[in-house]
């Protein structure tokens, strides 16, 4: 049998190693409708207790981390705390790499799934070490300038004016819960993974102790995309010192209103953040590809998604977390992370015929 008759057989999705977009004579949509994942058939390549693709990336972050820690003028205590950080977690990457091939579905098999959530905020962190401000603020005044067409316009103040307060109060809930959107994503994915195995009644990975390689391939080509977008973010925000417009400018569209839900946004940011404004953006680079990655394998969800990454997009902007070099950067760089994955994911996984 031909490789193309066996993907017209099993609808056999594209994303992995060739094509995000599915063909147009797959069977993706007619799976869709029922509520199964579209199949992909495929093995991965690597060898029992070797890193996913998505921890290599991350292990990449952390050697560069490293090297930035000793390099950089920064404190020896920051120094230390990176360097002690960065080691523990290379360690807990390679255990679970280890350890969760022979018991896959065990509890160490779910952390290793989701550890990389909690990576992306230790990223955040130590980023945050190496910035430094610019007191002349000068790539500020840049940027603001390029806003001032946007935030100027007529036609946006009259709807900010207008139809107050609940287009503010619908961006600010947007940016809130710019958040759960990556862990949502993954949890949209793996909850549809689980649903289309078990109507298929001709293989049972519920119940079997070998874990679906299709499993693996979605949640590596997941966090691949979603890590390759942020911390690419985090690794490069230090190099343009940026105040966030909301701070230095103190110029939100629009009329006051009641800030109940900024005051949550504004809690978040001033208790977890690092006081910086983060070019590109890496909420609108993370919810970016999560949004491209639903979509791949869940179009009805991703157009959910899709419309979350949009909201958060526009919130960065009008309510002045972000300039909109920020949240255009983060989204260019979402998309390229997305069309990367592929060819990282291509290079440990081969496409089985049978």
């Amino acid at each position: 049998m031909t490789r193309s008759e066996v993907f017209q057989q099993h609808g056999t999705f594209e994303a992995i190693g060739h094509d995000m977009i599915p063909e147009k004579q797959n069977s993706l949509t007619t799976m869709s409708a029922v509520g199964e994942m579209p199949e992909a058939d495929g093995h991965i390549s690597q060898a029992a207790g070797e890193p996913r693709t998505a921890e290599s990336v991350v292990l990449g972050f952390l050697v560069y981390t490293t090297v930035a820690s000793l390099e950089l003028p920064i404190s020896t205590r920051e120094c230390l705390t990176i360097i002690f950080l960065n080691a523990l977690t290379t360690s807990l990457i390679f255990l679970l790499a280890r350890v969760t091939p022979e018991k896959p579905r065990s509890f160490l098999g779910a952390v290793r799934d989701w550890l990389p959530a909690l990576l992306i905020l230790l990223a955040y962190r130590e980023s945050g070490m190496f910035f430094t401000p610019d007191p002349a603020h000068r790539l500020d005044r840049v940027f603001v300038r390029w806003d001032s067409f946007l935030l100027e316009n007529k036609w946006v103040l009259a709807t900010l004016s207008r139809l107050a307060p609940w287009p503010q109060y619908y961006l600010e809930l947007a940016y809130l819960f710019c958040y759960p959107v990556v862990p949502a994503g993954l949890g949209c994915l793996l909850l549809a993974q689980r649903k289309s195995e078990t109507r298929n009644s001709k293989i049972e990975t519920r119940r079997s102790k070998i874990q679906d390689p299709k499993s693996k391939i979605v949640v590596d080509h997941f966090w691949t995309t979603v890590l390759i977008a942020t911390l690419f973010c985090y690794a490069v925000y230090p190099m343009f010192p940026l105040t966030p417009p909301r701070l230095l400018f103190h110029d939100l569209p629009g009329p006051p209103v009641a800030p109940f839900l900024r005051m949550a946004n504004l809690w978040l940011l001033g208790t977890y953040g690092v006081q910086a404004c983060i070019f590109p953006s890496g909420h609108v680079a993370a919810v970016t590809a999560t949004a491209l990655v639903v979509r791949a394998y869940r179009p009805r969800f991703g157009a959910l998604f899709i419309l979350a990454a949009a909201s958060v997009a526009a919130a960065s902007v009008f309510l002045r977390y972000h300039y909109t070099a920020d949240a255009l950067a983060g989204a260019l760089l979402g998309w390229a992370a997305a069309r990367a994955s592929r060819s990282c994911l291509a290079a440990t996984t081969n496409v089985s015929e049978r």
